[in-house]
C-alpha cells in the first residue's frame, strides 16, 4: 500500500486520475479525463474545464481501480487558470468507496459547523458540512441545500444570528390540502432539463420536483400561465432524450428566478 493509502485523515489531497461524464451547464453531454485535487470519504474537490450547475448529478470513473459512482454537484470552488475550474462534489453512495482509501471521521467537537441561512426564506440553522460543502462555504460565501421551509433547493450563506420564528413562512392548511388531492407522488429530484417555448426560444432550467404528471423548475426566461412549453429532460432508459410538451400551470418569482409548475400534456 503506498503512502496515500496509509494515511488516514477527513481530507487527502491525491491527484488521482478520473473519467467524469455528464451534462454541462449548455446543456451539451461531456466527457473528461482529468484529475482529484483532493478527497474524502463523502466526496472531493475535482479540477473540470466544463461547466457544471450546483445540485446536478455527474458519474466519476476512478481510472486507478474502475469503480464508478453518481456524484452531487456541491458548488464551485474557484477558477483556476483559462476555462479551467475546481468543483466541490458529494458521492451519492458513499459505502462504494470509490477511492480506495480509508478514512477517519474527525472527533465530533472537530467537525465544521456553521450557522447558516436561507437566502430566499432566512430561515437559520446550526448545521454540521462535509468537508466538501466547508470549502464552497469558505471559498463563495454560499452553498446549496434543500429548505424545508420553501420546499426547494435554495442557497445558503453564513448568518450571525437565528431569525425569529415569525418571519419563518407557514404552510396554510389551504396549500396542504392542495397538495393532498395531487393525483402523482412528486418527487424531490435538481436535474437540468431544456426549456423551449412556442417561439423556439429556450434555456437551459434546473427542476426541484417532477411526477408522472408534470415537473416543477426554476427558470430565467419569462413566461405566463397558459404558456404551452416543450421540455427535454435527460432519459436514462433512451439514448436520445424525448421533448414533452407542458402547460404552465402556476408561476411565482423568486430571489434567483421564477418557479414554474408545468403539467404535462398528453401528446
Amino acid at each position: 500500500m503506498n503512502a496515500i493509502g496509509r494515511r488516514r485523515s477527513d481530507r487527502i489531497l491525491a491527484p488521482l486520475r478520473i473519467h467524469v461524464t455528464g451534462v454541462d451547464a449548455a446543456w451539451d453531454p461531456f466527457e473528461e479525463d482529468t484529475v482529484t485535487v483532493s478527497v474524502n470519504k463523502h466526496g472531493a474537490c475535482i479540477s473540470l474545464e466544463h461547466v457544471l450547475l450546483p445540485e446536478q448529478r455527474i458519474d466519476i470513473k476512478n481510472l486507478e481501480n474502475d469503480i464508478a459512482t453518481q456524484f452531487r454537484v456541491v458548488g464551485e470552488l474557484r477558477e483556476v487558470f483559462g476555462s479551467r475550474r475546481e468543483w466541490g462534489v458529494e458521492t451519492l453512495c458513499p459505502e462504494c468507496n470509490i477511492w480506495g482509501l480509508e478514512f477517519a471521521l474527525p472527533p465530533e467537537d472537530l467537525q465544521a459547523k456553521a450557522l447558516i441561512c436561507c437566502a430566499a426564506c432566512k430561515n437559520g440553522a446550526l448545521s454540521p458540512l462535509s468537508s466538501i460543502e466547508y470549502d464552497v462555504l469558505l471559498f463563495t460565501g454560499m452553498i446549496s441545500r434543500h429548505c424545508e421551509h420553501c420546499g426547494e433547493t435554495t442557497r445558503w450563506q453564513p448568518c450571525e444570528h437565528l431569525p425569529a420564528p415569525e418571519v419563518l413562512p407557514r404552510t396554510s392548511p389551504a396549500a396542504e390540502r392542495v397538495d393532498e388531492r395531487r393525483k402523482h407522488k412528486r418527487l424531490k429530484l435538481s436535474m437540468l432539463l431544456r426549456v423551449r417555448n412556442a417561439r423556439g426560444e429556450s434555456e437551459v432550467a434546473q427542476t426541484l420536483d417532477v411526477s408522472k404528471g408534470g415537473v416543477c423548475f426554476l427558470g430565467k426566461r419569462q413566461y405566463q400561465v397558459g404558456d404551452v412549453l416543450y421540455l427535454t429532460l435527460p432519459s436514462l432508459d433512451k439514448p436520445v432524450p424525448i421533448e414533452t410538451r407542458g402547460l404552465v400551470v402556476r408561476a411565482r418569482s423568486g430571489p434567483r428566478g421564477t418557479l414554474y409548475g408545468v403539467r404535462f400534456e398528453k401528446q
